[in-house]
């Protein structure tokens, strides 16, 4: 009977120590696995930050704005301000090349992407091309200088001013929040009647466009005639000189940051 006693404290005693090893284990199981991190808590979390979308920018116009073959353009020395101030920014349009085809000659490259036609008459099948272009590439805003070539061929700056409004206003109905900066024609010193009679009449009512904005669209006047000098005019009076193209670039640039569409100093 003792030895049985002896044989059952025995098994009972090897049975409690197997029970607190197994105890111990747990204990020091669930330990580790709240002082480890876990898998998840190591994981890097990746970087969703997403670089800020450039800016588009659609140039509409006539001559001056397409540019000739062997000149500038006002558009090369504006690529070079923006990109100077760190703008991200996207030039868009369905056209490259400047009138007649060739090559520009400007002091450095640039994007050439435009929606300007020479000889765009207001109304007519250019600026039918450029609401189209509008509506299919949504820019966020238009450099518009259009309704010289149009005035000197009509005479008729109030009957311009009626067909740029409603340009202006069809823009706004396939881009709603688009931004419009519509700039004077520039000066001009041909004793003829457009220029000494017409263009100022049609600048005033240019002048007047910003009514045209609305909550979503901005309309702002540009002044492309104040204070620049005709010497910047070619020979032929109606196309600036490189040193034009860049005063008006100059403009454009204050204007984009003005309206808000590029930051101030970028």
């Amino acid at each position: 009977m003792l030895r049985r006693w002896v044989l059952v404290m025995t098994a009972s005693t090897l049975l409690i120590a197997a029970c607190v090893q197994d105890d111990t284990a747990t204990t020091a199981s669930a330990g580790e696995s709240m002082t480890q991190p876990s898998e998840a808590t190591t994981m890097t979390t990746p970087d969703t930050t997403m670089a800020a979308s450039p800016v588009t920018i659609m140039h509409l116009g006539e001559g001056i704005t397409q540019g000739a073959p062997g000149r500038s353009t006002y558009r090369c020395f504006l690529d070079t301000m923006l990109h100077d101030a760190g703008v991200a920014f996207d030039f868009v349009g369905s056209r490259q090349k400047p009138a007649d085809g060739f090559d520009y000659t400007c002091p450095t490259d640039f994007d050439q992407d435009h929606e300007a036609w020479k000889g765009a008459q207001v109304g007519g099948f250019e600026t039918d091309k450029m609401t189209a272009s509008v509506e299919a590439l949504q820019p966020d805003v238009a450099l518009i200088q259009l309704g010289g070539e149009h005035v000197m061929k009509t005479g008729d700056p109030s009957g311009t001013a009626e067909r740029l409004e409603l340009f202006i206003t069809g823009l706004q109905a396939v881009s709603p929040d688009i931004t419009l900066l519509v700039a004077s024609m520039i000066p001009c010193n041909t004793p003829i009647p457009w220029c000494t009679e017409d263009y100022p009449t049609l600048n005033d009512l240019i002048a007047s466009f910003g009514r045209l904005s609305t909550d979503e669209s901005t309309v702002m006047f540009v002044d492309m005639t104040t204070g620049i000098s005709t010497d910047l005019l070619r020979l032929n009076n109606l196309t600036f000189t490189d040193a034009g193209d860049e005063v008006m670039a100059s403009r454009w640039m204050a204007a984009l940051e003005e309206s808000g569409v590029i930051g101030t100093g970028s």
